[in-house]
């Protein structure tokens, strides 16, 4: 199994408040599934940071785009890298 961090911005859209539950419900399937570790916004709410725990690039790839959020294009600024503890620890 791999991390894989997303990062994001928001576009000004009303389709952001309206389909929060939807986001937020995909979000807690995925960690449902073991799929996501962590999701969240930064403080100052103009983006946030999901950690995926994944197969592969491909497969975090396909639960960036299986997101509400960015069907919808409410994200901006998507960047997707794999990452690798090197201190501490991460547990989904």
């Amino acid at each position: 199994m791999a991390l894989f961090i997303l990062t994001y911005g928001y576009h000004e859209t009303d389709l952001r408040a309206a389909r929060r539950d939807d986001h937020v419900a995909y979000l807690k399937k995925l960690k449902a599934d073991g799929a996501l570790v962590a999701a969240g916004p930064y403080d100052d709410r103009t983006g946030g940071v999901i950690l995926y725990e994944t197969e592969d690039r491909a497969a975090a790839e396909a639960l960036v785009a299986d997101d509400p959020y960015t069907q919808l294009d409410v994200t901006k600024d998507r960047w997707l890298r794999e990452w690798q503890v090197t201190v501490g620890s991460v547990t989904g």
